[in-house]
């Protein structure tokens, strides 16, 4: 089941702001943003990896995410938009971006996730496989 559709470059999903992610001000927690990273992410991966959807199909780890936050969501739909960045030998980047129905920008983020053996419990590179998948999408340069 695919959740998202590819656009301009980008795996776009949609979602709606739940009840829960709002604050006491009325607006989307910040540390929701993330969570929101994560399900475009999340989504983009499964589209990479031919559908694998259990939770050690995921074969990396975060080590690192930013997020510069544009404007307030309230309890609205938005879509998340996410591509891949930089490719390196273990470790590559999604970038993601959050907007509003109208399109509006909300945030833009970036997480660095590293490449991981579950069993081995240590970093791997990326597989070979992964890799013609990131830039069969994401064009050569990544």
């Amino acid at each position: 089941m695919q959740v998202g559709q590819w656009r301009d470059g980008w795996f776009v999903v949609p979602y709606h702001v739940l009840f829960r992610d709002i604050d006491a001000f009325g607006h989307v927690n910040n540390a929701v943003f993330f969570t929101y990273f994560e399900w475009g992410r999340t989504q983009l991966w499964f589209e990479l990896s031919g559908g694998q959807r259990g939770a050690t199909d995921i074969g990396f780890i975060v080590a690192r995410a930013e997020c510069d936050f544009k404007k307030q969501i309230g309890l609205e739909p938005i879509e998340v938009w996410t591509r891949v960045g930089e490719m390196r030998n273990s470790s590559l980047d999604f970038e993601t971006e959050i907007r509003l129905a109208d399109g509006t920008l909300a945030a833009t983020g970036k997480v660095v996730v590293v490449f991981y053996d579950w069993a081995q419990r240590s970093k791997v590179s990326i597989p070979e496989e992964i890799r013609a998948k990131v830039r069969k999408a994401f064009g050569p340069s990544c």
